[in-house]
């Protein structure tokens, strides 16, 4: 039986058989890349704050530190009635329970931003959205 063109035999990927001329053609794998090997032994006190920072340990911190910063400052209104939900890009997104409160929270804004700046290191947060949701 001839095919007139190369097929793959089964699932084989590397090797291609030409009915017609009846050549086994095997193909060359690609180079491996070279394993880079570093010549000193790392610390484990280096290896473990780089796995930190590539699961995102760092963020969470600074996320974390900013939400205990707003729960310190916001009193206990602010605290029964709004939760810091996320930190992204320097603005704060903040969970309330109503309209009402998310309309306050914007006039609070300034004065929040400016309590938050002497807490915090500069830039962290410089901005304040609401998003009206459960509290949950």
């Amino acid at each position: 039986m001839r095919f007139g063109r190369p097929f793959l035999l089964g699932l084989c990927v590397l090797c291609v058989l030409c009915v017609d001329t009846g050549v086994y053609v095997a193909a060359v794998p690609s180079p491996s890349r070279p394993r880079r090997r570093k010549s000193e032994p790392q610390l484990a006190s280096a290896l473990v704050s780089a796995v930190v920072g590539n699961i995102g340990g760092n963020w969470r911190g600074r996320e974390h530190q900013v939400f205990a910063v707003y729960a310190d400052i916001g009193g206990d209104f602010l605290r029964k009635h709004t939760r810091p939900d996320a930190l992204r890009d320097g603005t704060l997104f903040v969970r309330v329970s109503s309209s009402a409160i998310a309309h306050h929270l914007t006039l609070l804004r300034g004065e929040i931003l400016q309590r938050m700046a002497a807490l915090l290191p500069p830039g962290m947060v410089t901005d304040i959205r609401t998003r009206v949701g459960p509290l949950g």
